[in-house]
């Protein structure tokens, strides 16, 4: 009869514990991935702003307006230029466009508020702007930008020209 009790290995219970801690471990670390993951797509959006707003100082600097849209066919009265002349690719996210509103004041547009929508609360949306924080536009074109009618905080990272 062989002697059982000077095997070597591990109990059940090692086992158990050795697995909780692993499972416990992964959890803490897949909630911080993910963290990460939407602060970094955050800093593209920006990133994509920024982009967007400086193809748009660029056609104003050329048309003397700003364009009706933000689609590469997009040109102002009396310019010859497109946007798509000054952007090769129109950033988007998710495969969806950014909210580009502008202001017409005498067939000029002469204004303009570009908005996306953040993941986290981050540090850019205390450098952005809010609505009361620029014009009101003639004729309603406007999108929000400040809080939510029931008063809890929006993620909108709004520009407008500089």
């Amino acid at each position: 009869m062989k002697n059982t009790k000077n095997k070597k290995g591990f109990t059940l219970i090692e086992l158990m514990v050795s697995i909780a801690i692993i499972g416990i471990l992964t959890a803490i670390i897949t909630t911080n991935f993910t963290s990460s993951k939407a602060k970094s797509r955050d800093a593209k959006r920006v990133s994509d702003i920024a982009q967007i707003q400086l193809a748009l100082s660029l056609y104003f600097d050329r048309c003397n307006s700003y364009p009706p849209g933000i689609i590469t066919s997009s040109k102002a009265q009396n310019c010859l230029a497109t946007f798509g002349d000054f952007i090769q690719v129109i950033p988007t996210d998710s495969g969806t466009s950014y909210t580009y509103v502008h202001n017409t004041s005498l067939g000029v547009t002469t204004d303009y508020v570009l908005r996306a929508t953040l993941e986290t609360n981050s540090s850019a949306l205390s450098d952005d702007i809010d609505d009361a924080s620029r014009p009101a536009w003639a004729g309603g074109n406007v999108i929000a930008c400040g809080a939510t009618p029931d008063a809890s905080p929006n993620l909108y990272y709004c520009v407008s020209p500089r």
